[in-house]
């Protein structure tokens, strides 16, 4: 059938690139402490990185603000154990992801700042 509407053009024009960084899910307990495996090393992906609407942060119910983004891509992102978009020295937590590749050919992804403060040691 292809797709109902094409935005590979547009995604083109507006795409910026962003590391992607997977944590692998992996570790071991070391002095009783749960210690992570190291993420994966940073991946250069492309996509339109914009801020999220007033609309979708006062539906979301505080969850997002307007330090959050969204992320359009043609990649798909794997979200298990999780993902992380380093864009102009900020850090993203990949939330969540609405797939339209079936007839729009992207991905889009909710992405939440990680500030100092919520990042786990080590990070």
């Amino acid at each position: 059938m292809g797709l109902r509407y094409d935005f590979t053009r547009l995604l083109k024009k507006y795409s910026v690139a962003c590391q992607l960084i997977r944590e692998t899910g992996g570790g071991k307990y070391e002095g009783g402490n749960w210690v992570p495996d190291p993420p994966s090393k940073p991946e250069t992906i492309q996509g339109a990185l914009i801020p999220m609407t007033d609309r979708k942060i006062y539906q979301s119910g505080g969850t997002y603000t307007a330090q959050d983004r969204e992320l359009i891509t043609q990649t798909g992102i794997p979200l298990e154990p999780a993902a992380y978009i380093l864009h102009q020295g900020n850090r993203y937590h990949v939330e969540s992801e609405n797939d339209y590749s079936e007839y729009a050919g992207f991905h889009d992804y909710n992405l939440k700042r990680v500030t100092a403060f919520d990042r786990p040691k080590g990070n």
